[in-house]
């Protein structure tokens, strides 16, 4: 759950229909009441509600106390009968890495987010649209590339952090799913953590609160569990209820869901291109 249970003011940021952002200004955080619909997430907390919408209000005061939070002048969360959760921490191991099948992996789910709602794939006929699909896509590409190359990808991370519309763009989105898999302990590729940290914090300021905070919890190997399930199956080589679990994550806002499957699929890729004998090394 990762809430914090010290003294804090912060307000009421955003009001959604299953979801509360609590903004906590001495933090520069960003904590999250989700509807009991929702899955278990980091610096979040599931309440007993179905919707949210008519019981909060945007710029309600908020405590964050020893025992639970105060919420404007009528509502308290107990946090003391607050079941405690954490993302599981996943590890790679040299024998995983050779005899995961990870192309057969990348392919299965680029495949089901193509068949969603995502910008990376946008085929309507809005220009702006059409423009930032291209970006997106080429931005993707040049990332894949340098990273295959080994060479340095500051400039290829920077461009797709904050490129796209919402609370959470797609660029950023992507770039959670795409760390869900290289940041796993044991994975080569762990190598550029330090690297995404680094251009995160020289970008932050070109994307949302909310999309910087996801993403970095996400190179630190915290996210959503629903996108855990997901790679314990990879990591397990386990397809059992594999289409369940990315429909689970295609419903992840109106295209977050998609946008953090390319970012898996093309880690899969990548991590066979450096650990599997028939990596497609043609990709972009």
């Amino acid at each position: 759950m990762a809430f914090p249970r010290q003294r804090l003011v912060g307000h009421v940021e955003q009001v959604f229909d299953r979801a509360v952002n609590l903004f906590v200004p001495e933090q520069k955080m960003l904590y999250a009441l989700l509807s009991d619909g929702y899955d278990n997430a980091p610096n979040s907390c599931r309440i007993a509600l179905k919707h949210c919408e008519k019981v909060f209000s945007p710029g309600e005061p908020v405590q964050f106390l020893t025992d639970g939070i105060e919420i404007g002048q009528n509502k308290w969360i107990d946090l003391s009968r607050c079941h405690l959760w954490q993302c599981s921490e996943k590890y790679l191991f040299e024998e995983s890495i050779t005899h995961i099948n990870w192309f057969k992996w990348s392919q299965w789910i680029n495949q089901h987010a193509l068949s969603g709602n995502s910008l990376f794939d946008y085929l309507g006929d809005n220009i702006f649209y059409q423009e930032m699909a291209r970006l997106l896509q080429s931005n993707r590409c040049a990332l894949l590339k340098a990273i295959s190359r080994n060479e340095n990808i500051d400039k290829e991370i920077n461009a797709l952090i904050g490129l796209g519309i919402g609370l959470t763009p797609s660029g950023d989105d992507y770039l959670v799913g795409l760390c869900s898999i290289l940041m796993l302990s044991g994975n080569p590729l762990r190598k550029y953590r330090e690297i995404f940290l680094t251009a995160l914090n020289k970008a932050k300021e070109k994307t949302t609160l909310l999309s910087a905070i996801t993403l970095e919890e996400a190179i630190n190997q915290r996210y959503r569990q629903v996108i855990g399930e997901l790679i314990e199956k990879i990591v397990q080589d386990d397809s059992d209820l594999i289409i369940h679990t990315i429909n689970e994550i295609k419903k992840v806002g109106s295209s977050s869901g998609c946008d953090m499957l390319f970012g898996m699929a093309d880690a899969c890729l990548l991590t066979a291109y450096f650990g599997e004998h028939n990596a497609n090394q043609d990709h972009c």
